[in-house]
């Protein structure tokens, strides 16, 4: 009868709620970590890959038009 009464006496002040609540937050929270630590690793892979001279050069080459300096330019004239 006294465990019944301890029950009940939780659930209705809404101590059973908040630990209900916090056990949800602490899931969606552990979430939010996991998702966090992939991008952190996603952003130092990256931020290797930036270092290393070929990808600056691949870079400059697509990205602003640069030609190699070995490289044969085509000029056409509309």
């Amino acid at each position: 009868m006294c465990i019944c009464v301890f029950v009940l006496s939780l659930f209705f002040n809404g101590a059973i709620w908040r630990v209900w609540g916090l056990h949800r937050d602490m899931a969606t929270i552990e979430s939010q970590i996991l998702k966090s630590r992939e991008q952190a690793q996603l952003l130092d892979m990256q931020i290797s890959q930036a270092k290393d001279p070929s990808f600056i050069e691949r870079q400059a080459l697509d990205k602003l038009d640069m030609v190699g300096e070995h490289d044969l330019v085509f000029v056409f004239s509309e």
